[in-house]
């Protein structure tokens, strides 16, 4: 039996213009494809006819990856098909725990919301980044809290994901509220469906966010004390005109 190999392969922030060409190849040339529904139903063009498809839903990460390394086992050529970037709050490192031959296993990087969402914005994230996810499913929330106030010590622009659900909607106010009482109303903004139909957009300064119309879809961008608005749009200076001047 030949020796298998296992894509851990993105869906990218939205249409499949910001999927990673290499993401697409994996799936288009694989044997053996296991995702999330919904994310299947997104590559559903690029899935080859005779290739076997496993999918189930919310919940099933462990039993979708071990189905993706048994296939790899097998011989197959497997992709795992992951929303958004294949490693950021996703399923890369769980296939790294669980497989016995991580040689085997290749990660496809992709373009993370963050970074999708800076881009919509302006320019808010010109260097250091911090990323914090507001669901605590399967981080305790005591260590997020500590996390926010890290990125109020160290100053940075932070990207917030998952910020708030309908059952759980008191931890992005907890973060905006020590953000502001320990670095001010910093300029802000958020995307809401991002890349895709239906995609909104906001910038202001905290003081002003609409906590009620954020939800699961959303990506909160939150500057750090040197990020302004300028044009409506999120910029942090890079540090360039400090140095050189500004145009002339």
């Amino acid at each position: 039996m030949s020796e298998g190999i296992l894509f851990v392969a993105g869906t990218g922030p939205g249409t499949s213009d910001y999927m990673a060409p290499a993401a697409r190849a994996a799936i288009a040339s694989a044997t053996y494809i296991c995702g999330y529904k919904p994310y299947l139903e997104q590559v559903s063009h690029l899935i080859p006819p005779g290739a076997q498809v496993f999918s189930n839903g919310m919940t099933g990460e462990k039993e979708r990856v071990e189905k993706a390394i048994e296939a790899m086992e097998q011989g197959n050529r497997v992709a795992l098909v992951c929303g958004g970037d294949a490693s950021l709050y996703s399923l890369a490192s769980l296939v790294h725990e669980l497989a016995t031959n991580t040689d085997a296993i290749e990660v496809i990087p992709g373009i993370t919301a963050a970074l999708a969402a800076s881009a919509r914005l302006g320019a808010p994230v010109a260097d250091d980044l911090a990323i914090i996810s507001m669901s605590d499913l399967l981080t305790p929330w005591e260590l997020i809290r500590k996390r926010v106030e890290a990125v109020n010590s160290g100053d940075f622009v932070c990207a917030i994901y998952n910020p708030r659900s309908k059952k759980r909607t008191t931890q992005l106010a907890h973060t905006v509220e020590r953000f502001m009482a320990e670095r001010g109303d910093l300029a802000c903004g958020y995307v809401r469906h991002c890349y895709r139909e239906g995609e909104s957009t906001w910038t202001g300064h905290l003081s002003a966010l609409d906590l009620e119309v954020i939800d699961m879809s959303t990506v909160v961008m939150v500057g750090s004390t040197r990020t302004r608005l300028k044009n409506g749009k999120l910029v942090t200076p890079r540090g360039y005109t400090a140095k050189y001047g500004e145009r002339p």
